[in-house]
């Protein structure tokens, strides 16, 4: 392969390049420790040069996260498992968060042919898991294979069952073949994890193993469940003088408030997952940095069983979007700080389409023809969620009363909300908070488990849908992919079995810390991070 710089144009975009790479283009890093200094490194480096004291060597960090850790969800994008899924594994590759310009991480060049339908990667050499084996070629398929095959599903475990062959001709290349060409390929490779194939089926295991191993500049210590997890500086990490601390500590923090007090007492770093409301707190204390993660990841759903009466028909779903007031749980529980939406598509991404996005704005009269319309006037509805978006729920409750609709109330616990997930047994309706928003609108539709076109988690069957999803997959030119877009946008709102009420960004309080940053997946990167 022939290098060429990464940089292609004076502010190149992910669309360039994939564009570029369909061409057979080569898209390769520069070689050196330098080449892998991704976009969200030299942010980080910006943000310690920005006027903040620099990190210092050396000492713990002590992270706080509201959610335990799930550790057979870590391959995926779950909020849980963001505060050391890239502490303990790399990926392959990076994507920048404003330009979408393709990063080297383990892999360094990489170059696609045969128009598009073969990728070819070339990875590092100089690179080890955390108990000493040389990381290799091998060590990607096995990845590849264990997250085709494996159960628990990964979220992008469906398109690499259109994979066609994985070929190792050497121990630094990859070569993945499909039979047709794939339009969000890269988007997985940067959300992937690189397994250790002698402990990878830990990671499948309801209960966190201590053998749980990657590459990444962190290795696991000690997990006590409910309580903490602690990860020790990785002496091998491949990149020179990293990390900088010599520990991680990650605290299980579920109440808000003693959350918030641990980290105005200074117990805490680094606090994740902080709503809005609570960020006022701190929001006049020089000590402490707010960060809302600009990728607005955090699209909170309602969604409804489609199996179940009266949300068999779609008016009455319909119904119900429309006596929503958006703008009220935006307002009240998100300060105005969170995008209002119908859509599943991030504000920035390619799929979103403003007007569309609008559709649903709240009209009680609509909702009230539209249910009579259906006969459901007065129909009883059982509408579940989480503590964590009780406040939500309770303002849909009271729109939904409005509407005439009699809505019984219930907080799952934990092991409700796993039953109701694993086997789509969802009462009535349900509100949740999906990711894969913010790339290839074709993440969401095949990824998101409230939106997937096959056994999403609310019933919802449809070969127009499929056939809506196949188009999004294998558009290439633009406006192929803004027709195909909105198709699918269209019917979203017209079928309404799942439907966005707010889409937030993901929020972090810290103080006496610096050199941290995110991914475009909200994976926090504590490579550069230290205490100041």
């Amino acid at each position: 392969m022939r290098p060429v710089s990464r940089k292609l144009t004076a502010d190149p975009t992910r669309r360039d390049f994939l564009r570029l790479s369909t061409a057979g283009a080569v898209l390769a890093g520069m070689g050196g420790l330098a080449a892998c200094e991704s976009a969200v490194e030299q942010q980080a480096s910006d943000k310690t040069d920005s006027g903040r004291n620099r990190p210092r060597p050396g000492g713990e960090l002590i992270v706080a996260q509201p959610q335990d850790i799930v550790p057979n969800a870590v391959r995926n994008q779950a909020a849980q498992d963001a505060s050391w899924r890239r502490s303990i594994f790399d990926t392959l590759i990076g994507i920048e968060r404003k330009s979408g310009e393709i990063q080297p991480w383990l892999a360094t060049e990489w170059e696609t042919s045969d128009g598009g339908k073969v990728t070819t990667l070339t990875v590092r050499d100089d690179v080890t898991f955390h108990s000493g084996r040389p990381f290799t070629a091998d060590d990607v398929r096995f990845t590849l294979e264990f997250m085709r095959d494996e159960q628990p599903a990964w979220s992008f475990q469906w398109l690499l069952e259109r994979a066609t062959s994985i070929d190792v001709p050497d121990k630094t290349t990859v070569k993945i073949a499909f039979d047709q060409p794939i339009n969000n390929l890269f988007d997985a490779l940067a959300l992937m994890i690189i397994v250790d194939k002698e402990t990878a089926p830990n990671l499948l295991a309801a209960e966190a193993s201590n053998d749980i191993i990657g590459t990444g500049p962190f290795a696991w210590g000690e997990y006590h469940q409910g309580e903490s997890l602690t990860l020790r500086r990785n002496d091998r990490y491949w990149q020179d003088d990293q990390p900088f601390l010599d520990t991680i500590r990650i605290r299980i923090i579920p109440r808000p408030e003693a959350l918030m007090s641990a980290l105005r007492s200074g117990q805490v770093h680094l606090g994740t997952n902080i709503s809005p409301l609570n960020t006022t707190q701190v929001k006049n204390d020089d000590r402490f940095e707010i960060t809302a993660y600009e990728t607005y990841s955090a699209g909170v759903y309602l969604g409804g069983n489609v199996k179940s009466e009266p949300l068999d028909d779609k008016r009455v779903r319909q119904a119900i979007n429309y006596a929503i007031d958006r703008q009220r749980i935006n307002d009240d529980l998100y300060l105005g700080q969170a995008k209002v939406t119908a859509l599943p598509w991030s504000s920035a991404s390619d799929a979103n389409n403003l007007e569309l996005a609008r559709h649903y704005e709240r009209d009680l009269n609509k909702a009230k023809d539209l249910l009579a319309a259906a006969g459901a006037e007065g129909a009883t509805v059982v509408l579940e969620t989480n503590a964590q978006f009780s406040k939500v729920a309770e303002i849909v409750e009271f729109n939904l009363e409005e509407a005439g609709v009699k809505p019984q109330l219930r907080v799952l616990s934990a092991d409700q909300q796993e039953d109701r997930f694993q086997n789509r047994t969802f009462e009535g309706l349900w509100i949740g908070v999906h990711g894969y928003n913010a790339l290839s609108p074709v993440d969401l539709i095949y990824s998101a488990l409230p939106y997937k076109t096959q056994q999403n988690l609310f019933n919802f069957e449809s070969a127009e849908y499929t056939q809506l999803a196949e188009a999004t997959l294998t558009a290439n030119s633009d406006q192929d992919k803004r027709t195909a877009y909105d198709a699918v946008s269209e019917f979203l709102l017209d079928q309404a079995f799942c439907c966005d009420l707010v889409q937030g960004a993901s929020t972090v309080v810290s103080s006496g810390v610096s050199g941290w940053d995110y991914t475009v997946w909200d994976d926090l990167m504590l490579h550069r991070a230290g205490l100041e």
